[in-house]
């Protein structure tokens, strides 16, 4: 996953650097007029972003494809942000079902790669709207736990969401919350991808559309639960089917 999302980001900068090298024999006829190269050139410049948000730590390589709009190529790093949190477990004894709370940690990290269009309403504005897609980093909350009390019972199980993870031999459980491989994103922003001097600081507001969360199990086959769930997983599930995606953003140009 990383090599792919490496390749993007050095085909940028390749295709940048190679068609900036051949620059002097493409010149534009005088008849065509002065703007003509800078409205069809592709890939004449070289932009660079780091950028801080709700993706993690974003960076990011950029190049134009007209003066309207620019590509973006990145790797968005969530740092492993952990919380614990209790949640119902159940499990079987003489034919009776019994329950129980097991403290479970969740994880937010992932890494990310997205492939992004910007699109400038007025060439010379800072004023942008941004259209593509962010791909990779599906698991959005990983929980782990273990349980003494539960060890032994092959049939016991956590309550995420409509379903039961089951609580493996040892006591151990692992899963929770994944989403699609594939996001479509929209967005809005303010500043070049690709700086007309040296910095540029711009922000950029918008959402992925990752489909609705769903239950994965590491320690066994899932469970539908019979009766109404009740647990907070449910409520994750019930509104991160948008993810919201808020980054502040500082670019250089390298050409």
């Amino acid at each position: 996953m990383k090599k792919i999302l490496a390749s993007l980001v050095v085909g940028l900068a390749s295709l940048a650097g190679t068609v900036n090298a051949a620059e002097p024999c493409c010149q534009a006829p005088a008849s065509i007029g002065p703007d003509a190269k800078s409205f069809f050139g592709i890939a004449n410049h070289l932009g660079v972003g780091l950028g801080v948000g709700t993706n993690g730590i974003s960076v990011e390589a950029a190049t134009p494809l007209t003066r309207f709009v620019s590509v973006r190529a990145g790797v968005h790093f969530m740092p492993n942000i952990k919380y614990s949190t209790d949640v119902d477990a159940t499990f079987i004894v003489n034919n009776s079902e019994q329950s129980t709370d097991v403290d479970v940690d969740c994880g937010i990290g992932r890494t990310q790669g997205s492939l992004i269009f910007n699109i400038y309403p007025l060439p010379h504005g800072s004023f942008f709207v941004a259209a593509g897609a962010y791909f990779g980093g599906n698991k959005l909350i990983k929980l782990h736990g273990h349980s003494a009390e539960l060890e032994g019972y092959k049939d016991a199980g956590i309550e995420i969401g409509d379903y039961k993870i089951p609580v493996d031999e040892n006591g151990n459980v692992r899963g929770g919350l994944k989403v699609n491989g594939f996001r479509p994103y929209l967005g809005i922003g303010w500043g070049r991808a690709i700086p007309k001097h040296l910095l540029n600081f711009n922000i950029e507001l918008g959402a992925q559309f990752q489909g609705k969360p769903k239950v994965y199990s590491e320690t066994g086959d899932l469970k539908g639960i019979d009766e109404m769930a009740d647990n907070d997983f449910k409520d994750y599930i019930k509104y991160l089917k948008v993810y919201p995606c808020l980054t502040f953003r500082l670019t250089g140009k390298i050409f």
